[in-house]
Protein backbone atom coordinates (compact mmCIF):
# COMPACT_ATOMS: atom_id res chain seq x y z
CA UNK A 1 0.00 0.00 0.00
CA UNK A 2 2.89 2.71 0.32
CA UNK A 3 3.88 1.92 -3.19
CA UNK A 4 0.45 2.85 -4.34
CA UNK A 5 0.60 5.90 -1.90
CA UNK A 6 4.08 6.39 -3.16
CA UNK A 7 2.83 6.37 -7.04
CA UNK A 8 -0.22 8.47 -6.37
CA UNK A 9 1.63 11.87 -4.57
CA UNK A 10 5.18 11.67 -6.96
CA UNK A 11 3.79 9.36 -10.92
CA UNK A 12 7.51 10.38 -11.76
CA UNK A 13 8.78 8.41 -9.23
CA UNK A 14 10.47 5.34 -11.26
CA UNK A 15 11.43 1.78 -9.96
CA UNK A 16 14.41 0.43 -11.68
CA UNK A 17 16.61 -3.23 -10.32
CA UNK A 18 19.71 -1.49 -8.30
CA UNK A 19 22.93 -2.67 -9.43
CA UNK A 20 23.83 -3.36 -5.89
CA UNK A 21 21.06 -6.26 -5.93
CA UNK A 22 24.06 -8.57 -6.38
CA UNK A 23 25.99 -7.85 -3.64
CA UNK A 24 26.09 -9.48 -0.37
CA UNK A 25 23.64 -8.15 2.58
CA UNK A 26 22.42 -5.81 0.38
CA UNK A 27 18.05 -5.81 -0.47
CA UNK A 28 17.01 -7.42 -3.92
CA UNK A 29 14.21 -4.66 -3.67
CA UNK A 30 14.48 -2.31 -6.68
CA UNK A 31 15.71 0.88 -6.30
CA UNK A 32 13.67 4.08 -6.80
CA UNK A 33 15.14 7.39 -8.93
CA UNK A 34 13.27 10.14 -7.28
CA UNK A 35 12.70 12.94 -9.36
CA UNK A 36 10.47 15.78 -10.25
CA UNK A 37 11.21 15.57 -13.91
CA UNK A 38 9.17 12.87 -16.24
CA UNK A 39 11.94 10.24 -17.21
CA UNK A 40 14.66 11.44 -15.70
CA UNK A 41 17.48 9.63 -17.23
CA UNK A 42 15.97 10.35 -20.56
CA UNK A 43 16.05 14.16 -19.79
CA UNK A 44 19.18 14.68 -17.92
CA UNK A 45 21.09 12.38 -20.92
CA UNK A 46 19.91 15.16 -22.87
CA UNK A 47 20.87 18.02 -21.29
CA UNK A 48 24.45 16.59 -20.86
CA UNK A 49 24.96 15.23 -24.18
CA UNK A 50 22.56 17.27 -26.87
CA UNK A 51 22.22 20.64 -25.66
CA UNK A 52 25.84 20.94 -25.48
CA UNK A 53 26.73 19.17 -28.74
CA UNK A 54 23.89 21.10 -30.51
CA UNK A 55 25.65 24.64 -28.63
CA UNK A 56 29.27 23.40 -30.18
CA UNK A 57 27.82 23.12 -33.40
CA UNK A 58 26.07 26.62 -33.10
CA UNK A 59 28.85 28.45 -32.10
CA UNK A 60 30.95 26.62 -35.51
CA UNK A 61 28.64 27.42 -37.79
CA UNK A 62 29.79 30.31 -40.08
CA UNK A 63 32.83 31.65 -37.53
CA UNK A 64 35.72 30.60 -36.32
CA UNK A 65 35.97 29.64 -32.76
CA UNK A 66 37.99 32.22 -30.16
CA UNK A 67 40.42 30.36 -27.53
CA UNK A 68 37.33 30.93 -24.63
CA UNK A 69 35.34 28.60 -26.86
CA UNK A 70 38.01 26.04 -27.53
CA UNK A 71 38.72 26.41 -23.59
CA UNK A 72 34.67 25.69 -22.84
CA UNK A 73 34.00 22.95 -25.30
CA UNK A 74 37.05 20.76 -24.65
CA UNK A 75 36.95 21.00 -20.80
CA UNK A 76 32.97 20.42 -21.01
CA UNK A 77 33.67 17.42 -22.94
CA UNK A 78 36.60 16.56 -20.31
CA UNK A 79 34.49 16.96 -17.49
CA UNK A 80 31.42 14.76 -18.90
CA UNK A 81 33.91 12.00 -19.75
CA UNK A 82 35.59 12.12 -16.14
CA UNK A 83 31.97 12.58 -14.69
CA UNK A 84 30.56 9.30 -17.07
CA UNK A 85 33.20 7.15 -15.62
CA UNK A 86 33.28 8.04 -12.30
CA UNK A 87 29.08 8.06 -11.79
CA UNK A 88 29.21 4.56 -13.56
CA UNK A 89 31.94 2.84 -11.60
CA UNK A 90 31.41 4.75 -8.07
CA UNK A 91 28.35 7.25 -7.41
CA UNK A 92 25.71 5.02 -9.31
CA UNK A 93 24.03 4.50 -5.53
CA UNK A 94 23.23 8.49 -5.32
CA UNK A 95 21.33 7.83 -8.71
CA UNK A 96 19.21 5.06 -6.40
CA UNK A 97 19.13 6.42 -3.53
CA UNK A 98 19.57 10.24 -2.93
CA UNK A 99 16.55 12.42 -3.95
CA UNK A 100 16.51 14.71 -6.65
CA UNK A 101 20.16 13.80 -7.50
CA UNK A 102 19.26 13.89 -11.09
CA UNK A 103 18.26 17.75 -11.02
CA UNK A 104 21.35 18.34 -9.00
CA UNK A 105 23.16 16.76 -12.05
CA UNK A 106 21.37 18.45 -15.19
CA UNK A 107 21.90 21.89 -12.80
CA UNK A 108 25.11 21.45 -13.19
CA UNK A 109 25.57 20.62 -17.01
CA UNK A 110 23.32 22.98 -17.77
CA UNK A 111 25.71 25.67 -16.07
CA UNK A 112 28.71 24.40 -17.60
CA UNK A 113 27.41 24.65 -20.82
CA UNK A 114 24.92 27.27 -21.11
CA UNK A 115 26.14 30.26 -23.02
CA UNK A 116 25.26 33.22 -20.44
CA UNK A 117 27.76 30.85 -17.72
CA UNK A 118 30.45 28.97 -19.71
CA UNK A 119 30.73 27.04 -16.55
CA UNK A 120 33.42 24.85 -18.28
CA UNK A 121 35.52 28.27 -19.13
CA UNK A 122 35.12 29.37 -15.84
CA UNK A 123 36.66 25.94 -14.14
CA UNK A 124 39.63 25.86 -16.69
CA UNK A 125 40.50 29.81 -16.34
CA UNK A 126 39.64 30.27 -12.73
CA UNK A 127 41.15 26.88 -10.82
CA UNK A 128 42.19 24.19 -13.75
CA UNK A 129 44.35 26.64 -15.93
CA UNK A 130 46.63 27.90 -12.48
CA UNK A 131 47.00 23.66 -11.83
CA UNK A 132 47.99 22.98 -14.82
CA UNK A 133 50.64 25.49 -16.03
CA UNK A 134 52.88 23.92 -13.31
CA UNK A 135 52.79 20.60 -14.62
CA UNK A 136 53.04 22.23 -18.03
CA UNK A 137 56.19 24.06 -17.25
CA UNK A 138 57.50 21.00 -15.29
CA UNK A 139 56.69 18.06 -17.71
CA UNK A 140 55.96 20.02 -21.49
CA UNK A 141 60.36 19.75 -22.01
CA UNK A 142 60.45 16.13 -20.84
CA UNK A 143 57.59 15.19 -23.36
CA UNK A 144 58.83 16.74 -26.71
CA UNK A 145 62.25 15.55 -25.64
CA UNK A 146 60.94 12.45 -25.82
CA UNK A 147 59.10 12.29 -28.12
CA UNK A 148 61.70 14.23 -30.55
CA UNK A 149 64.32 10.99 -29.74
CA UNK A 150 61.59 8.47 -30.93
CA UNK A 151 62.77 6.94 -34.12
CA UNK A 152 59.94 7.48 -36.59
CA UNK A 153 59.79 4.46 -39.39
CA UNK A 154 61.09 5.18 -42.47
CA UNK A 155 57.45 4.35 -44.08
CA UNK A 156 55.86 7.50 -42.48
CA UNK A 157 58.66 9.98 -43.07
CA UNK A 158 57.33 12.69 -45.65
CA UNK A 159 58.87 11.97 -48.78
CA UNK A 160 60.36 7.89 -47.78
CA UNK A 161 60.28 5.59 -50.83
CA UNK A 162 57.36 3.52 -48.99
CA UNK A 163 55.09 6.70 -49.59
CA UNK A 164 55.47 7.36 -53.07
CA UNK A 165 52.38 5.93 -55.12
CA UNK A 166 52.64 4.34 -58.44
CA UNK A 167 50.74 5.69 -61.79
CA UNK A 168 48.64 3.39 -62.86
CA UNK A 169 47.76 5.30 -65.94
CA UNK A 170 49.00 3.45 -68.45
CA UNK A 171 48.31 0.28 -67.00
CA UNK A 172 44.77 1.05 -66.92
CA UNK A 173 44.65 2.42 -70.49
CA UNK A 174 46.22 -0.77 -71.74
CA UNK A 175 43.42 -2.78 -70.06
CA UNK A 176 40.97 -0.36 -71.20
CA UNK A 177 42.59 -0.84 -74.75
CA UNK A 178 42.50 -4.36 -74.58
CA UNK A 179 38.91 -4.91 -73.82
CA UNK A 180 37.84 -2.07 -76.32
CA UNK A 181 40.15 -4.92 -79.23
CA UNK A 182 37.91 -7.68 -77.53
CA UNK A 183 34.26 -6.23 -77.89
CA UNK A 184 35.06 -5.29 -81.97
Amino acid sequence: SSRIAAALLCPTLETQAAPSASLPGVSKVGAMVLSLLPFPQTVVALVQVGFPLNQLLQARSGRTLSNLDYAQWTMYWIICALWMLVETNYLWLLVDYLPLFLEMKMCFFLWLAHPDYKGAAYLWYGHIQKAHKVLDDNQYAKIIGAIEKAKMPDSVKAGGEAMKGSDKSEEIAKMLHEEASKAD
